[in-house]
């Protein structure tokens, strides 16, 4: 999870809301998803979704490509829930941040800590 960045989105509204404010927020700029792969499971409400989403960091030029997979809840057509994982030491290092990864994770080691 990213930092101050919600573990899901729950319904249809939060689910835009999060994808756009994470995108806008970010000099992470996506251009295109491609090799979308859907697996279908047993529960025939979810998902889950691999795709690769391609853009450039509009700080740097860079151009970057990261695997994603989502987990999906979908009811009557609609989403109603959503979660995704990604590389974030890959982020990290596409963005020029891992110094900033590894002070949170001393951050997070600390607040473990406390009684």
């Amino acid at each position: 999870m990213a930092p101050g960045m919600p573990e899901r989105y729950q319904g249809r509204e939060e689910v835009r809301a999060g994808y756009r404010a994470a995108w806008g927020a970010s000099p992470a700029q996506p251009q295109k998803i491609h090799d979308v792969r859907v697996h279908e499971s047993i529960d025939p409400e979810v998902i889950t979704v691999e795709q690769v989403v391609v853009g450039t960091v509009t700080t740097t030029g860079q151009a970057f490509s990261f695997p994603v997979l989502s987990v999906l809840r979908v009811r009557h057509g609609l989403i109603v829930h959503v979660q995704d994982y990604i590389d974030g030491l890959r982020v990290a290092r596409t963005m020029d941040r891992p110094a900033a990864v590894v002070a949170g994770l001393g951050a997070s080691q600390t607040e473990a800590q406390k009684p």
